[in-house]
């Protein structure tokens, strides 16, 4: 009975400690697709977005909390672009992109990857 006292005291502490921001990032590199995953802090989105916006300038520009979007480049680079407030999704199919291409889009998640771990 100790020991259960004991860990739902820990457990409320953790709770009680805990900022509510759940992070997650996930990455798949197969043969024929590229795809990014993450879920972040809502207060990042902005952030997320304006860098996002860079990497694909001059081609276009995102704005808005929900987008669903096949983005095509300047450079003919092709991918799905789903972001929403504290998400985003990026999927590249590698077999209607170039090597070129799967690099570009490859760099930009691992750059959101970092605004995403910024203070």
């Amino acid at each position: 009975m100790k020991h259960l006292l004991v860990s739902c005291l820990l457990l409320i502490a953790l709770i009680a400690c805990s900022d509510g921001h759940d992070e997650k990032i996930a990455v798949t590199d197969s043969d024929d697709t590229y795809e990014f995953y993450a879920k972040y802090d809502r207060k990042k989105s902005q952030r997320v977005q304006d860098y996002i916006n860079v990497k694909m300038a001059p081609s276009g520009k995102v704005t808005g909390d929900n987008v669903d979007i096949t983005a095509t480049l300047d450079d003919k680079t092709r991918f799905e672009l789903e972001e929403y407030p504290g998400k985003v999704r990026i999927k590249l199919d590698k077999e209607d992109n170039s090597e070129t291409s799967y690099r570009r889009i490859k760099a930009m998640c691992e750059g959101i990857k970092e605004v995403i771990n910024e203070p």
